[in-house]
């Protein structure tokens, strides 16, 4: 059997694992109903508290995918999660892995991370820089992830990720609780169909957010100067 002529990228992180599946995902592509606006979100996934959601992205066939979920934690457990970039591979989805490249103080860092394709499929690389914020008045949280793919030389055979980006929001809610909303748009670069990009990026957020749970107990005891509880 041929080899797929690339593979997925690094929001296009699910398992893809042959060409039966592929098969299957090109029949649904061709019976999906028509895009939806711009402005639009199309929820795909809903279960208990995660919804997500996927609309187009202006000027590129991919899409950019929203998932919301609540989490019971405190808002300095769920920063430590998420800074924590020698325990991402644990709870990412397909993540092989990231490690801290800079950090400025606690609200800036650049971090070098790395998508553990499917075989037959070229593993991708990314280099993202993440911006912290806190508004006083609500305590909500949001960490803004830009692409830096230059910041560092491409490592071959991995397979640098041209475009990617979005947000981690945090909102506090009563009674221990918080909202997190995870939104991200990317490119995985190399030639690999748009539709499977697109349905791989739907895995990607909705298996992020409910490996959360799972390993948010592991910071409960965090606290930084620098995240302020409601």
């Amino acid at each position: 059997m041929a080899a797929l002529p690339d593979d997925c990228g690094p929001i296009a992180l699910a398992a893809v694992s042959g060409w039966r599946l592929l098969a299957v995902l090109l029949l649904l592509a061709a019976l999906a109903p028509a895009p939806v606006l711009a402005s639009d979100w199309e929820t795909v996934v809903e279960s208990g508290d995660l919804r997500v959601q996927r609309r187009p992205y202006p000027g590129s066939a991919l899409q950019e995918i929203r998932g919301v979920t609540r989490i019971e934690a405190s808002l300095n457990a769920i920063m430590a999660l998420l800074k924590d970039a020698g325990f991402n591979q644990e709870w990412v989805y397909r993540s092989g892995g990231a490690k801290l490249l800079q950090e400025n103080g606690y609200a800036q860092a650049y971090v070098y991370g790395i998508v553990d394709a499917p075989w037959p499929m070229h593993d991708r690389d990314t280099v993202v820089r993440f911006d912290y914020q806190q508004q006083a008045a609500t305590g909500i949280i949001t960490i803004t992830i830009s692409n830096f793919p230059e910041f560092i030389p491409a490592s071959p055979p991995y397979v640098r990720v041209p475009d990617f980006g979005g947000f981690w929001q945090l909102r506090p809610e009563a009674d221990g609780w918080v909202e997190v909303t995870y939104q991200v748009y990317g490119d995985p670069g190399g030639r690999i169909p748009v539709w499977v990009a697109n349905y791989a990026a739907v895995t990607s957020v909705t298996n992020t957010l409910q490996n959360i749970p799972e390993v948010i107990d592991r910071y409960r005891d965090a606290h930084s100067p620098f995240v302020q509880e409601p």
